[in-house]
């Protein structure tokens, strides 16, 4: 749940042009907070395990774009989890913010000058970040940056690394930060991807494609590669729905770089998953958090929750979408999951889903 907090309306230095500034995650990071290497959590689900497990090995192998994976393939070992289980094997990479030693370009926006109008602290947008990527996977089962022209209705101007079209969160629950709704209750849903009606400001999400292509690769400094686990637990026995949840999401905490200067945890890194899964008709995959979160189901984009922004809840209705994605009930298909954080002051992380069983994908 997004904590009670007000923003004004976002603008750059430079410009702005009556765009909604919402809070990146919620505040109280500490009410989910975790041990890192023991998978315990204070929060509302099982935390991850920090460094235990090989996580996904990287080695050529078969988990390829868009195509069926063998239902009776062993994967790679990750986390120690057996070949079908509830555990999503995770590559997490370790960045540095930017304006610091080693920063990167793309991670802490406000140390770029991003400011609220009224000079507070920046802390992200719903509008800006759909489109951040290509709807498929690129060879390397890795996402890849868009960077072609932006849709833009007439008169309208956005830059380059905004994302090709904008985002219209849906409000229906009351969830969605809003100058009449400065605190939320309630989910805020992704809602749909349409042409741009804004001029957003004279910023960027993400730079170019090198440095997006730096997210998912290790590259000796520039980021820090470190193996780990996601444990998802059945919310009730027999229930058939597993989740794992938790609004400090910090599994990195005191490795990699160290935390980030000047606070409690670790923000700047990625997560990276592969598995597949046997689809079968009725099943649901639920995400909600900040900030980035990209879900390809057979090599193409099922989910898009790009960008910096406040806790957005998106869902794959697998059933709706198979022609889209191109599956069949009964087949095994490849899942592979992009998130980032990469803004303070906190980093909420939620799934859930009634997929009993997911095995580690080999990737390069």
């Amino acid at each position: 749940m997004l904590s009670q907090r007000s923003f004004s309306a976002l603008t750059l230095a430079l410009t702005v042009a009556s765009l909604a500034v919402v809070s990146c995650s919620a505040t109280g990071e500490d009410n989910g907070s975790k041990t890192n290497g023991s998978g315990s959590s204070t929060g509302t689900g099982a935390g991850p395990s920090g460094t235990s497990g090989t996580g996904v090995i990287l080695d050529p192998g078969t988990g390829g774009t868009g195509v069926i994976l063998d239902p009776g393939g062993t994967g790679g070992t990750g986390g120690g989890a057996s070949s079908c289980a509830q555990v999503l094997p995770v590559t997490y990479r370790d960045f540095q913010a930017y304006g610091g030693p080693g920063g990167h370009d793309d991670f802490e926006a406000k140390a770029r000058g991003v400011k609220n109008s009224d000079g507070s602290t920046f802390e992200g947008w719903n509008e800006i970040g759909c489109g951040l990527v290509e709807p498929t996977l690129g060879a390397n089962s890795k996402p890849t940056a868009y960077t072609g022209a932006p849709m833009t209705m007439p008169g309208v101007v956005v830059g380059l690394g905004l994302g090709q079209l904008q985002r219209n969160v849906s409000n229906a629950q009351g969830g969605c930060w809003t100058a009449a709704n400065p605190n939320p209750m309630g989910d805020c849903l992704v809602g749909e991807c349409v042409p741009w009606t804004i001029s957003p400001p004279a910023t960027y999400s993400i730079k170019n494609a090198t440095t997006f292509n730096q997210w998912y690769t290790t590259v000796a400094g520039v980021n820090m590669e470190i193996p780990g686990e996601l444990q998802l637990a059945e919310t009730t026995p027999g229930s058939g729905i597993s989740v794992f949840d938790t609004n400090a999401f910090f599994p990195i905490d005191n490795q990699g770089f160290g935390n980030t200067p000047g606070q409690t945890h670790n923000y700047h890194f990625t997560t990276e998953i592969h598995v597949k899964f046997k689809y079968t008709a009725g099943q649901t995959f639920t995400f909600r958090g900040d900030d980035d979160l990209w879900i390809f189901i057979n090599g193409k984009l099922a989910l898009d929750v790009g960008g910096q922004h406040q806790a957005l809840k998106g869902i794959i209705d697998f059933d709706a979408q198979a022609a889209t994605l191109g599956i069949t009930p009964g087949m095994t298909y490849s899942m592979d999951i992009f998130h980032a954080e990469r803004q303070t002051s906190a980093s909420n992380f939620r799934i859930e889903t009634n997929i009993k069983c997911f095995e580690p994908v080999v990737v390069k």
